[in-house]
């Protein structure tokens, strides 16, 4: 890939940004990128093929293919299949629920992360939480796999920790921080509402909507970035 920039993006931020009619900020904000954004095969399957068998999201599906027809979105074919399997094998026997191993984390997104680390990618757009918090802070992970099943979660330290290490240099933005940096760029100013605090109730109205459309960001992360933005 040389020195190409390069952006792989998980299925959820797509989502999250399709159902947040923000989608069409894609092609300003590759443009401003000025390199590649990329999804992967498992990814594709996520937001086109699968959601094209469903009534309810069969246009959020055809808003996707217009994007990867109109070249937004590319799809990257050249999957390290090995080093996905080996991830995904390492991930889901790293906790345990009595004796029975988790899966925690689905071939789409380590797709997307394997990929990343194969070209050098400057990032990966994910919202799912899960694997963000095993790449950054897989101390937390404990915490949240027992609030959200409501057993005892029984962690293999050794292999969290080498799962972990092998994707440290990965650098994860959420869908909310591509939102945030379109509106710093001024692709939202359209959206202004009159009045002297039009800015603020613009970020205020794009922060909320990607967060209620699927980004896993809390309140007061959304209030901290939005204070940030209007500085």
């Amino acid at each position: 890939m040389g020195n190409e920039k390069i952006l792989f993006f998980d299925a959820g931020p797509v989502i999250s940004l399709v159902t947040s009619r923000l989608i069409g900020l894609l092609p300003d904000l590759k443009r401003k990128f000025g390199g590649k954004f990329y999804i992967t095969p498992a990814v594709r399957l996520e937001l086109i093929e699968r959601p094209l068998t469903v009534r309810r999201f069969e246009f959020e599906a055809l808003q996707v293919a217009k994007l990867i027809r109109d070249g937004i979105l590319e799809v990257y074919s050249k999957v390290p299949a090995k080093r996905v399997k080996e991830l995904i094998t390492l991930a889901n026997s790293s906790f345990r629920i009595g004796n029975k191993d988790m899966d925690i984390i689905q071939s789409g997104e380590v797709e997307s992360v394997a990929c990343a680390l194969d070209v050098n990618a400057a990032g990966v757009v994910m919202d799912e939480r899960t694997l963000r918090l095993f790449i950054e802070n897989n101390k937390e992970m404990k915490a949240l796999l027992e609030g959200r099943f409501q057993k005892t979660v029984v962690p293999d330290i050794a292999k969290m920790n080498q799962f972990s290490q092998q994707l440290k240099s990965i650098t994860i933005i959420r869908s909310i921080e591509l939102v945030g940096v379109a509106y710093k760029l001024g692709l939202l100013d359209a959206y202004i509402p009159e009045g002297k605090s039009g800015k603020d109730v613009l970020l205020e109205a794009v922060l909320w909507a990607t967060k209620f459309n699927g980004c896993a960001v809390t309140e007061h992360e959304v209030e901290e970035i939005k204070e940030f933005l209007l500085k």
